[in-house]
């Protein structure tokens, strides 16, 4: 499916009824945050009990989680380069392999395609 022009591409909290109940109630409760303050030390002590999942929430909320690495290979294919930047290479190739006596004719992009 195609973006929407103006949109990120992010939902911003909408379609998810969970997240919105929550902050529902989180609203409801006002500056009374018993409620909230009690599954916090249900939290710590889930973590503090082994509870691997826990852990990892904790971790990730007050350390943020991980980067992750990104690998990207791009490889362009001879056909999509012009005459000129394919002598260009072969030229570069020819210098970084070449020792004194080695003089060959340059390359005449016009004969290459």
């Amino acid at each position: 499916m195609a973006g929407v022009k103006g949109r990120s591409g992010t939902n911003k909290g909408k379609d998810k009824p969970y997240a919105e109940a929550l902050r529902m109630e989180l609203a409801a409760a006002g500056d009374n945050r018993k409620e909230l303050r009690a599954i916090a030390r249900a939290h710590i002590d889930a973590a503090k009990a082994g509870d691997l999942q826990a852990i990892n929430a904790l971790a990730d909320r007050l350390d943020g989680k991980p980067a992750q690495e990104q690998t990207v290979t791009i490889e362009r294919r001879v056909t999509e380069l012009s005459d000129s930047e394919i002598a260009a290479r072969i030229a570069e190739l020819r210098g970084a392999g070449a020792s004194d006596g080695d003089a060959e004719a340059p390359i005449d992009p016009s004969q290459l395609n």
